[in-house]
């Protein structure tokens, strides 16, 4: 469960986010909702604790949060297939030979079969963003905050990723901020 009470941030003097009050229940999957510039993202952070409100109360969970970014945030340095391991849980880290498995097997999930040995820099901005879904699930974690995780994907992509997202997030949390009402279908919405 994450429980925002009274919340408000401001960005500079800028108020992105005033008295916020939710509650998100879990396991649950819920859709944030609203135009740009209206704090989606900023609550997001708030709630993976990457900023502090200024006044207000937020409850999280004692449990690992997992975090796809609107940016891919892939290290260029690593591969794919790297990047991947990167989130894996550290007892799967230790044995490189299963942590190149379990990484090839969410590279296979999100249609990137070929591309474990590739750098980022040699995929296009919808691989890119498949390699970063692939490494937020890959940390399968109980909470997972997924900030626009779709964009850069064509229609059938789209579609096939959201149902594995929705699919790998039963029995978890999931808040999922999306401009795509298609995207919140079935869920609970939050509109700011």
């Amino acid at each position: 469960m994450i429980e925002l009470r009274n919340v408000s941030f401001a960005y500079e003097g800028k108020a992105v986010l005033s008295s916020v009050s939710l509650r998100f229940e879990s396991p649950g999957q819920y859709a944030v909702l609203g135009p740009s510039g209206c704090g989606k993202t900023t609550l997001l952070r708030l709630m993976a604790g990457l900023e502090k409100p200024q006044s207000g109360r937020i409850t999280l969970p004692d449990t690992p949060i997992s975090f796809c970014f609107q940016e891919d945030r892939l290290l260029p340095w690593y591969t794919v297939r790297e990047n991947v391991s990167f989130a894996l849980p550290h007892a799967a880290q230790a044995d490189r030979a299963c942590a190149a498995r379990l990484a090839q097997s969410w590279l296979d999930r999100v249609g990137l079969s070929g591309e474990g040995n590739a750098y980022p820099s040699e995929l296009s901005g919808g691989m890119k963003r498949r390699a970063a879904l692939a490494r937020a699930l890959a940390y399968d974690a109980p909470v997972l905050l997924m900030d626009e995780p779709f964009r850069a994907l064509d229609e059938a992509a789209h579609t096939d990723m959201l149902r594995l997202v929705r699919t790998c997030a039963q029995g978890k949390l999931l808040i999922l901020v999306t401009h795509d009402e298609r995207d919140a279908e079935g869920m609970a919405l939050v509109r700011l």
